[in-house]
């Protein structure tokens, strides 16, 4: 059934399950951020996306198809990279702007001052 729900939603937003991983993993990392309040340079929005993506992937990897039991390491390995590795570029990404910002020299203290 969690299989079916998966599949339709890709159908009905015309993508592949690959990409509904990664759009998936994308709006859960900034709505984690949102929701709890944090830059998204934090590793909480990071570390959400990635529990909600290995607990995805525990009720993919056991699960039964066509009346068998089947594993499939391989797929969802592909599909906890496929799901974090845009949230961990921005993490990066984010983490590096913000200390970029916290090194840059304020335009004032370039700015001489007349001695009184």
């Amino acid at each position: 059934m969690y299989n079916a729900l998966k599949t339709d939603l890709a159908e009905f937003l015309g993508i592949t399950k690959d990409a509904l991983h990664i759009h998936i993993g994308m709006a859960i990392f900034f709505g984690l951020a949102v929701l709890l309040k944090r830059s998204p340079s934090s590793l909480l929005p990071w570390l959400g996306v990635l529990g909600f993506e290995l607990l995805n992937e525990l009720m993919d990897i056991f699960h039964w198809h066509a009346g068998a039991f089947s594993f499939e390491l391989g797929d969802s390995l592909k599909d906890i990279v496929n799901t974090m590795a845009w949230p961990t570029i921005a993490l990066f990404g984010f983490r590096l702007a913000e200390a970029r910002k916290r090194r840059a020299i304020p335009a004032s203290a370039l700015i001489e001052t007349p001695a009184e």
